[in-house]
């Protein structure tokens, strides 16, 4: 808990301007774009103590330091827009906001690269590259909110990743500055940075203490990939460089589909002749929520799926046309053009029909491709009468994160804390069905173990 002093000094080393202790700022910090059932929000108790801006890594280093000595916890956090709880401040402590770290610092196009702060929110960048004729491999469907750093911390994979992978494969170095307050780039080897060889804890699981005494030297990318994913445990990302690519034409297709075998299985096909740049559905249940909003276009089959291309408009031709006669055998329709360009321009908005809630509670797994009819069947089984919306994307190793939402009333304060527990249901149905937890946060630390690997949690 933070004293009197504490907050002075903490104030001294951020700057006057960019601290606040007040109570209207610190409820902004105390929660994230998910709606927590009230009881369950009364037990952790959220609620951040202080919140400071930091502009540079050198003052996220001295922040570091003061709150280490002092025992103070310390909460990093971009703009929030993960729903898995891992920005929540749950033992008060201090809230490091992010996001006034938003440089971009350095691009370098003879290694195809560029440098920018943790900060920086992904549709700034997106603008910025576009200018200079080139892009990011993969960013999220909240690129309009959702920041760099905060996406890499949480990890997963967005649009772009079916052909380019994950954010996990397009990080290239990250600046981190530890919890002692030292800054270190990520591609040094992970010995040299968990150089504790005393038996301290310097990392806290699940349910347990481990202990790190001896470190077995590791590659740079191996030392890299150990921030992303790791929700802000091991340190503070201050600047990230990340691959980038040339700027490409795009040509998003819209497919049809009467049933989910039908769809599952032409996006199989169309796998084993091409990679598309972001290949994406929507079940006939969303599809009606959709409707319903009056935001959905009339079409052929209720189970849409979007294969967006990347290529020059002559190749973009040729997949578009030996797609059109895959899908050909699975009683698939090719939608026109501007139903294509109608869902590619949706593709940010994926949260449309909590309007029907008016609250949602959201599920997100990883299920292997050849699984999915059997998990969809799984699904519809064990929510039998539930208003399900099931939609997902497919990545580089023909995983769909499959994010499925539960529309509901928060204002139900005792039928909502009991229905909020279906998004745990949909993982553990996935886990059945060959699947992983897709991020883990807060609420799926049960599945830390897995979902990082004996050897990574361990460290």
């Amino acid at each position: 808990m933070l004293r009197k002093e504490h907050f002075q000094k903490l104030a001294d080393i951020v700057g006057e301007d960019f601290f606040s202790s007040e109570d209207y700022m610190t409820q902004l910090y105390s929660h994230d774009i998910s709606a927590l059932p009230g009881i369950v929000n009364d037990i952790i108790n959220p609620h951040a103590e202080a919140v400071a801006q930091p502009t540079t890594s050198e003052i996220v280093s001295n922040l570091l330091k003061y709150c280490k000595t002092n025992n103070i916890q310390v909460i990093p956090r971009g703009h929030g827009t993960s729903g898995y709880g891992g920005a929540l401040p749950t033992k008060g402590g201090l809230v490091l906001d992010m996001t006034r770290m938003n440089g971009i610092y350095n691009i370098d196009k003879g290694s195809m690269t560029i440098e920018v702060g943790a900060g920086i929110i992904w549709g700034r960048l997106l603008e910025y590259l576009e200018d200079e004729g080139l892009s990011v491999a993969t960013y999220p469907s909240s690129a309009p909110s959702c920041t760099v750093g905060g996406w890499v911390a949480a990890g997963g994979c967005g649009i772009g990743s079916t052909k380019y992978g994950g954010i996990r494969e397009q990080v290239v170095e990250m600046e981190v500055v530890l919890p002692d307050g030292e800054i270190i780039s990520s591609i040094r080897k992970i010995d040299d940075v968990f150089k504790d060889g005393s038996p301290e804890p310097v990392f806290k699981g699940d349910d347990d203490f481990y202990y790190q005494a001896e470190v077995p030297e590791q590659s740079d990318s191996e030392a890299t990939e150990l921030f992303v994913d790791s929700n802000g445990a091991l340190g503070v990302i201050t600047k990230v460089t990340l691959r980038v690519i040339h700027l490409s034409k795009i040509k998003p297709m819209t497919l049809s589909f009467p049933n989910k075998e039908q769809t599952m299985g032409a996006m199989r096909a169309i796998l084993n002749y091409t990679r598309p740049f972001y290949m994406h559905f929507k079940t006939d249940q969303f599809y009606g929520m959709l409707k319903e909003l009056g935001q959905a276009p009339d079409t052929a089959g209720e189970w849409l799926v979007l294969c967006a291309l990347e290529g020059t408009d002559q190749e973009n031709e040729a997949d578009a046309a030996n797609i059109a006669e895959i899908i050909t055998m699975y009683h698939g329709t090719v939608e026109s053009d501007e139903i294509g360009h109608h869902e590619w321009d949706e593709r940010f908005y994926p949260m449309r029909v909590k309007r029907l809630g008016p609250s949602v509670a959201p599920s997100e797994v990883y299920v292997p491709l050849n699984r999915m009819v059997g998990f969809i069947e799984h699904c519809n089984k064990h929510f039998k009468g539930e208003k399900m919306a099931m939609e997902g994307a497919v990545n580089h190793q023909n995983e769909v994160a499959v994010l499925t939402w539960f529309l509901d009333d928060e204002r139900r304060r005792i039928p909502f804390m009991f229905g909020w527990y279906r998004s745990l249901d949909v993982i553990n149905i996935g886990l059945k069905h060959g699947g992983r937890a897709y991020s883990i946060g807060m609420w799926n630390v049960m599945h830390s173990r897995t979902f990082y690997g004996k050897e990574n949690y361990t460290k």
